[in-house]
C-alpha cells in the first residue's frame, strides 16, 4: 500500500512539473513579440565624397544656359538622429538628417553652389524571412540652395517635396550587438525625380540600454525645380562613415 502511495505521489509531482514548465514557456514565447525600441539621439555623418551636378537649360533658343559639376566640394556640417521599434514581425523606423554642402569650379564656366538639405523618413517594415524586412514609407526633402553658373544671375530657392519610398532591410539583433543593412528608393517623379538611400551599420552594447554605433551611409538625389522662369536639375551624391551612440529599451 505504501508503494502505491509513493507511486501516486511521484506521478502527481511529475504532472505538476510539466504544467509549470508549460506555463513558463508560454510567457517566453509571447515575450518574443514584445516591442524593443532603439533611439539614436546623436549621429555624425562624415561624407568622404560629395558630388553636385547642375543643369540649367536656356529659357529659349539662343538664350543662355549651362551645366557643370563642382570640382572643389566642402561639407559645412551633417548630423542626424533616429528611432526604431520592432516586435520581430513588424518594424517601424524614423530618421532625420541635416546637412550643409557647397563647392565651386573656377572656370568652364564658373560654378558656385550652396546647399542645405533637411531629409527625414518614416518607414514601416514587415518581416518576410529571418532578419529580412520589406519596407515602405515616405521621405521629406527640404532644400535651401543658391547657385551661380557663369554669367547667369544667381538662382536661389527653398523647395520641399514628399517622396514615396520602398525598400528592403536586414536587421540582426543580439543581446550584445546588432547589425543593420538597408536600401530604399523612391521619388518616381512624385517629388524628387530619383531618391536613393543605403546604409550599413553595427551596434556594440557593452552595458544594458547603452551602446555605440558605426556604419556607412549613401545618398543620391536628382531633383528638378523651376526658379526665375528657368527649369533647373540638381543632382547630389554623398557617401561616408557614420558614428554615434544608441539607447536600447
Amino acid at each position: 500500500m505504501r508503494c502505491i502511495r509513493i507511486l501516486l505521489l511521484t506521478v502527481c509531482l511529475a504532472s505538476a512539473s510539466q504544467t509549470a514548465g508549460a506555463q513558463t514557456v508560454a510567457p517566453g514565447s509571447s515575450a518574443k513579440q514584445d516591442w524593443h525600441v532603439t533611439v539614436y539621439p546623436v549621429l555624425a555623418w562624415i561624407p568622404l565624397s560629395i558630388g553636385i551636378d547642375v543643369d540649367i537649360p536656356p529659357i529659349e533658343a539662343g538664350g543662355s544656359g549651362g551645366s557643370g559639376e563642382i570640382l572643389d566640394s566642402r561639407l559645412d556640417g551633417a548630423f542626424f538622429a533616429g528611432v526604431a521599434a520592432s516586435n520581430g514581425i513588424w518594424r517601424i523606423e524614423g530618421y532625420g538628417l541635416w546637412a550643409s554642402f557647397g563647392g565651386n569650379r573656377p572656370d568652364r564656366p564658373f560654378l558656385d553652389v550652396d546647399l542645405d538639405l533637411i531629409y527625414g523618413s518614416a518607414k514601416l517594415g514587415r518581416r518576410i524571412a529571418p532578419d529580412l524586412y520589406a519596407t515602405a514609407g515616405v521621405r521629406r526633402l527640404a532644400l535651401d540652395y543658391g547657385i551661380t553658373l557663369g554669367d547667369l544671375p544667381r538662382l536661389s530657392r527653398k523647395p520641399g517635396v514628399w517622396d514615396p519610398i520602398v525598400g528592403i532591410g536586414w536587421h540582426r539583433v543580439r543581446p550584445k550587438g546588432e547589425w543593420h543593412a538597408t536600401f530604399d528608393g523612391g521619388g518616381f517623379g512624385a517629388g524628387a525625380d530619383v531618391d536613393l538611400g543605403a546604409s550599413l551599420s553595427a551596434d556594440w552594447k557593452p552595458i544594458p540600454h547603452f551602446g555605440l554605433t558605426a556604419g556607412y551611409n549613401f545618398v543620391y538625389l536628382k531633383i528638378s525645380d523651376s526658379v526665375a522662369n528657368r527649369d533647373l536639375t540638381l543632382k547630389l551624391t554623398a557617401h561616408g562613415p557614420t558614428i554615434g551612440v544608441g539607447l536600447y529599451f
